[in-house]
């Protein structure tokens, strides 16, 4: 009698374990409809906000972010019926890879190293987007994922100005080099104190040629490269382009000769083309009317690509344009004539 009573209360642990265990790893396929509240739904409607949807992330799932879940089911093609299952969670996953930056709302057992891990950030860039005093988080805070990372704005180099708080050990594990190579190029006054504005030089480590390239588009430069706050969505993200306002139908060229690797939608990019010119060196025009050329075609710098718009999260037509070097950004300044 004993052991059937020891036998049945190790049964009822076993069930009770993996009744707390089993939904919590099921919970990225669980599908989420109208009525439901908590951190899934919230990091549901801050996905949904990161790939261009106006939608407030509260965590409730209401007619709102029912609405919303309709319509990007309608625009990705899948079956609209405004429940967020695994086939929408997917494409809305792989949508906000091409995006360039994220929001993560924290979860249970996450740490800000481990978020930088998982999404190959480094840790201090993650701590500086989101003008974090340290590197505590809390379960349901919002935290910006940058993807389009500062790289070189030079082939050799990186002209960097000193902002707040910066040292000159934040600075070198940033761009992953060191305090005495950075000493080394430059003639500090006082390397423990830097002041606000101050010019330094950056090394740069395995240097790529410079690619000669023409202005895809003419126009005034509305953004440039760098840190801003989003003109849409009012929060602070790193810009991995400049902006070039034209009006809607100017033609869009390309910069240099290479191969159309990339066209069509992408998220807030709106159309989009993308010119591989070899050397790990690939061009982005964002935010087109029209799309000129066909993925696979080969084009010459300056041949006419697309026609400029207002396509994808804008506040008007202009050209974002981005140069990339290993899937990095760099300042396009530093490359146009």
């Amino acid at each position: 009698m004993y052991q059937i009573k020891g036998y049945a209360a190790a049964l009822l642990v076993v069930f009770l374990f993996c009744s707390m265990v089993i939904p919590l790893a099921a919970s990225t396929q669980m599908v989420l409809r109208p009525g439901m509240r908590g951190i899934e739904v919230k990091a549901l409607q801050a996905a949904l906000r990161g790939v261009g949807f106006h939608l407030e992330a509260d965590g409730i799932y209401g007619p709102e972010t029912t609405k919303t879940v309709q319509e990007f089911q309608r625009r990705q093609g899948l079956q609209v019926d405004g429940l967020a299952g695994p086939a929408t969670r997917e494409a809305l996953e792989k949508l906000a890879e091409s995006e360039e930056n994220l929001i993560h709302i924290v979860r249970r057992g996450e740490s800000l190293s481990v978020l930088a891990q998982r999404y190959n950030v480094p840790l201090g860039l993650l701590v500086e987007a989101n003008d974090l005093v340290s590197s505590k988080i809390i379960i349901g805070q919002e935290l910006m994922i940058p993807r389009a990372l500062p790289a070189q704005s030079h082939p050799s180099r990186i002209d960097y100005t000193v902002q707040g708080k910066d040292t000159l050990s934040a600075i070198a594990r940033r761009f992953n080099t060191t305090v005495p190579e950075l000493l080394g190029c430059n003639h500090l006054p006082n390397p423990d104190r830097l002041q606000i504005g101050q010019k330094i030089i950056i090394p740069i480590q395995g240097a790529t040629s410079r690619l000669p390239m023409v202005w895809p588009v003419r126009g005034r430069i509305a953004s440039g490269y760098g840190w801003r706050i989003h003109p849409v969505y009012g929060r602070k993200h790193f810009h991995g382009g400049i902006d070039i306002a034209a009006p809607s139908g100017t033609p869009v060229r390309a910069a240099a000769p290479g191969l159309v690797s990339r066209t069509g939608w992408m998220g807030g990019g709106g159309l989009v083309v993308v010119i591989d010119h070899g050397s790990g060196i690939t061009t982005w025009y964002l935010h087109n009317s029209r799309v000129l050329v066909r993925k696979g075609q080969r084009v010459r710098g300056g041949d006419v690509i697309a026609r400029s718009g207002a396509t994808g999260v804008v506040t008007g037509p202009h050209v974002d344009f981005r140069i990339k070097i290993n899937d990095r950004t760099i300042d396009p300044m530093a490359w146009l004539p």
